[in-house]
């Protein structure tokens, strides 16, 4: 079961995160570098303000591996500056998909977006927008970007968590990590 802690709790995989941001999305964005993304995570270690990114683990051992990253962002894409807050940033590692851990960092991110009282909630994703809509976000528009075909979705993030059965997890965030369920 992933554990899940904002990214302030474990600033040493920022390095690691770094590397595997850039290498899925560094050309999204010219003069993007691993330097760059150090430097974009190790601003977001605030625990209450966004940007904020989430870290998922093994487990929740002081050392556990990370296996995945996701973010809560003003902005995600450069064309759009009109919809805000992003679910940005979401990455799984190959050894770690399809156990659950993406939905659960997406589950993190939502949880907190409602927390904060964001009443809407964006992202957009090349080639996942089946597993976008089984955890409850709607296509917005499909979109190119940067020269990528994409497709931007929405949820509304207390209504999603109602739904779930999940919205009492917006008054307990902050007491420690998030256990997948």
């Amino acid at each position: 079961m992933p554990h899940i802690l904002p990214l302030a709790r474990r600033p040493d995989v920022i390095p690691i995160l770094a590397g595997w941001l850039f290498e899925e999305w560094g050309d999204y964005h010219e003069h993007d570098s691993v330097d760059c993304r150090i430097a974009e995570l190790t601003e977001r270690l605030a625990d209450e303000r966004l940007p904020l990114t989430f870290a998922a683990f093994e487990s929740d051992a002081p050392d556990a591996a990370v296996i995945g990253t996701a973010a809560l962002t003003a902005d995600d894409m450069d064309t759009r500056l009109d919809l805000t807050p992003w679910l940005a940033s979401v990455l799984v590692t190959p050894t770690a998909r399809g156990r659950g851990v993406g939905s659960a960092l997406v589950r993190a991110v939502v949880v907190e977006a409602a927390a904060q009282g964001f009443e809407r909630l964006y992202l957009f994703t090349e080639g996942q927008q089946a597993l976008y809509a089984r955890l409850g976000w709607g296509a917005l528009e499909d979109c190119d970007y940067h020269g990528y075909h994409v497709t931007i979705m929405s949820l509304e993030p207390a209504a999603a968590l109602r739904a779930s059965g999940q919205a009492a997890d917006v008054a307990t965030r902050r007491g420690g990590g998030v256990d997948a369920r």
